[in-house]
């Protein structure tokens, strides 16, 4: 039994560090390859000289005098104020100069960003950079019989640009990935940016807060039973009541509901595969955060490369990396699930008790939330606009959260996620252990149980899978877990393999992947936005969610605007360029047109390497509901006077306001009826905007080159009715077994349209209910049932 205890102070976050890295992901030759096109993404840049030598010539973008002091003059017009003119014109031309093959952390960080990448995938990038090596090659990929390497800048960059307009979807892709590579690694490693745009890595006010002291249970030091046959591996076994697998919102709420309800009568294991860190760790660094909190180091590529999937992989799940939005699942969604569905218990008060205790739980309010300038310019956007608007709550115990870094891990432990508003009460007030660094392989099942005419069940009884410590050198562990009943909460992208490793066979298995997929856009503003402050998502514009009168369409919100997250999505027309435009993070903010998606992808387990393999296309219905929001969002962002409009549309031009005009004056007839009236197609009369905005939407978004991206995974593990029709039944339970629970976001029966944790967390306690009562029905909890049904 842990107690609650203060951290050490301490005056900056502890460091974490990379795994050691385990091979190469390429050979040494690719890698060079690799790198020579890096450089054209984000390039070095120096002013031209009359003569310099080839080398210089051929890895530099080379500018004349002039076109290199207009450089410098950005630079200065929005940089952080600086006393010391001197040096701040050092740090320019330092920030200009970097490059990626120059920079060993940069080097360090793609190498582990690519470590990630599924074999079959690093096959095929060993393959292109290997072609792209060779003269052959060369001319077949670029049309340049020279190899990449020797080829300028100036040239790389126009290949890059001929793969962006290919007619071939392979090479569009190419452009979609290396970029996105390109701009991800610079923007977390680049030792210039920060000290240019007044970033601070670490919060002005930072301090070590509590952190509930967690004991992890360590299988090193536990005998072990027996050895593997196959590889020697020790093997330990242990025995509970109860094993989660995952440590994210579902299971969260899970172990809460069962060890508030059955106090120490009743064994919980909670395993999670990742690692946990406290709030001393918070907020990580730009380039740390990632790849130590999100799964495959926060890169995870579809398939055919038209989108990028981000997803928790730490102790406490998404509920340790989420932007604190916490908005309860709409009336239309909830008339879908219950009706079309056949789900009737998402209509009914008792989920609406879910959705109300989860949201008491963590102290969901309003009430104290202070939009910061970016989440303010959607909330004054659309009450110009007649658009309808609110404040998003957020899961602060009612509190004010202005933590703009709390998408790399809450240091004041304010956000009550699992980690800070779940287990330390579930662990108090019940008998809860905690594996950090367990990968569960599959379920165990023991002997099938006839149930009349359905045939018999399969019987869960345990689960085994890899331990391996964490933060410290030792050998993995074999673990087998005995246990009377199972929950799956591995995530959407985990919890399908598993069910998969273990022999379910549901036809829905892995289908039905919902991702609320994003498009992009920033404003550049002539006042300091200051990005950073402030609390990150805290507006939503709804008007344009319920597109086809069955529940689709988008919201428009605000991004979470740590640079090295924000900062990747931004449009990248060449490495100049994209320097500028991040050197302008001070006066920026980026937004997203989100949808409730209607298609589906699904999930499949890599044949190699056993991880998730996402298989989604963003559809043409789905696309163009984004675009809706697109075009509106880029009225919002003009109205309230936008220096730049920048969609994420690669191969389209931004809109850039006349220096001569005039921020638009407020629309005319304030009240709701004249603002009802209005033809809100004619509020703005800009004749240059309009045909802008026509041009915009004749462009359109078509993947894969367009930046597509997804911070919600949902439904590989749909609910349904029947068996047919999913792969748990209505109270969580995997059809065809006794035992086995599935409880997180894969069991949406479609998109949930919002931020889906409350969404997730409801259904999770209401799988948990039905839990606690069959382990009264069924004896296995020693409580008495009564007392038990009584708090139930």
């Amino acid at each position: 039994m842990a107690s609650e205890t203060a951290v050490s102070t301490l005056t900056m976050p502890k460091p974490v560090d990379h795994p050691p890295l385990a091979g190469e992901p390429v050979s040494s030759e690719s890698w060079k390859t690799l790198m020579a096109i890096m450089d054209a993404v984000v390039p070095s840049v120096q002013q031209g000289a009359d003569s310099l030598p080839p080398a210089v010539s051929i890895s530099t973008v080379n500018l004349p005098k002039e076109e290199y002091q207009a450089s410098l003059a950005s630079l200065r017009r929005y940089a952080a104020p600086s006393e010391d003119r001197l040096k701040q014109e050092d740090l320019f031309e330092a920030y200009l100069a970097e490059k990626p093959s120059e920079n060993p952390v940069y080097e360090r960080l793609l190498r582990h960003i690519l470590l990630n990448v599924p074999p079959a995938k690093k096959r095929k990038l060993e393959m292109v950079l290997s072609l792209l090596g060779t003269r052959g090659g060369s001319l077949l990929l670029t049309g340049y019989v020279t190899p990449l390497t020797s080829l300028s800048i100036a040239d790389r960059t126009k290949i890059l640009h001929s793969w962006r307009t290919s007619a071939l979807y392979a090479l569009r892709a190419l452009f979609k990935t290396f970029t996105t590579l390109g701009k991800l690694v610079h923007v977390r490693t680049s030792a210039c940016h920060s000290p240019l745009t007044g970033f601070p890595t670490i919060p002005a006010s930072w301090t070590a807060n509590n952190s509930f002291p967690f004991d992890f249970l360590d299988f090193s030091s536990l005998p072990s039973s027996r050895t593997s046959k196959k590889t020697g591996t020790p093997i330990v076994e242990i025995e509970t009541d109860i094993v989660i697998i995952g440590s994210g919102c579902g299971a969260g709420v899970v172990t809460h509901r069962l060890a508030t309800t059955f106090g120490r009568n009743l064994r919980i294991l909670v395993l999670e595969k990742g690692q946990h860190f406290d709030t001393s760790h918070f907020p990580m660094s730009q380039e740390h955060g990632l790849s130590s909190l999100m799964e495959a180091g926060g890169v995870i590529e579809s398939e055919d490369g038209s989108i990028t999937v981000t997803a928790g992989a730490t102790f406490g799940g998404g509920g340790t990396v989420n932007w604190s939005a916490s908005l309860q699942t709409q009336h239309f969604v909830r008339k879908e699930w219950a009706q079309d569905r056949k789900l009737p218990f998402f209509e009914s008060e008792a989920f609406q008790a879910c959705l109300d205790r989860v949201c008491e739980q963590m102290g969901v309010s309003d009430a104290k939330v202070v939009p910061n300038f970016g989440n303010q310019v959607l909330l004054e956007g659309a009450r110009r606009l007649g658009y309808a608007a609110k404040v998003v709550p957020q899961n602060c115990k009612g509190e004010a959260h202005d933590d703009g870094h709390c998408g790399a891990g809450c240091w004041r432990g304010e956000k009550m996620g699992p980690v800070n508003g779940w287990y330390p009460e579930a662990t108090r007030k019940g008998d809860v252990r905690f594996v950090q660094g367990m990968k569960v392989d599959k379920v165990l099942f023991g002997k099938e149980k006839k149930k009349g005419r359905k045939g018999k069940k399969k019987v869960a009884v345990g689960v085994t899978g890899t331990w391996t410590p964490t933060g410290k050198e030792g050998k993995s562990v074999k673990v087998v877990v005995k246990a009377k009943k199972v929950v799956v909460s591995a995530g959407t992208l985990w919890s399908p393999v598993v069910l998969m490793n273990s022999g379910i066979s549901n036809p829905q298995l892995g289908k039905n992947l919902k991702l609320h997929p994003v498009n992009f856009v920033t404003a550049v503003f002539e006042q300091e936005t200051k990005p950073w402050e402030g609390a990150c998502l805290t507006s939503v514009i709804n008007s344009f969610e319920n597109l086809d009168g069955k529940g689709h369409g988008v919201k428009i919100e605000a991004l979470c605007m740590l640079p090295g997250f924000a900062l990747t999505f931004l449009p990248w027309v060449s490495g100049l360029d994209y320097k500028l435009m991040v050197a302008r993070y001070r006066h920026l903010n980026t937004y997203f047109s989100l949808a409730r998606d209607r298609d589906s992808g699904h999930i499949y387990r890599d044949p190699e390497s056993g991880t998730p393999q996402v298989v989604y296309t963003p559809s043409d219905y789905d696309r163009a509901n984004i675009m809706v929001g697109i075009i509106a969002l880029c009225k919002i962002l003009y109205i309230q006077g936008a220096k730049e409009i920048h969609p994420s549309l690669p191969g389209f031009r931004p809109f850039i306001r006349p220096s001569s005009a005039t921020t638009p004056p407020a629309l005319s007839g304030s009240s709701a009826d004249a603002l009802a009236n209005m033809d809100l197609d004619k509020a703005i009369t800009d004749p240059a905007f309009l045909a802008w905005l026509a041009d915009l939407k004749a462009h359109g978004n078509k993947p894969p080159q367009t930046t597509y991206a997804s911070a919600h995974q949902m439904g590989t593990c749909r609910m349904g009715a029947t068996a047919s029709d999913g792969v748990v039944d209505p109270k969580g339970r995997v059809w065809g077994t006794e035992g086995l629970y599935v409880a997180d976001a894969s069991v949406f029966p479609s998109a949930s349209g919002v931020n889906p944790m409350i969404t997730n967390m409801a259904i999770s306690d209401w799988i948990a209910q039905g839990m606690c009562k069959e382990l009264v029905d069924e004896g296995l909890a020693v409580r008495a049932g009564g007392d038990v049904m009584a708090r139930l």
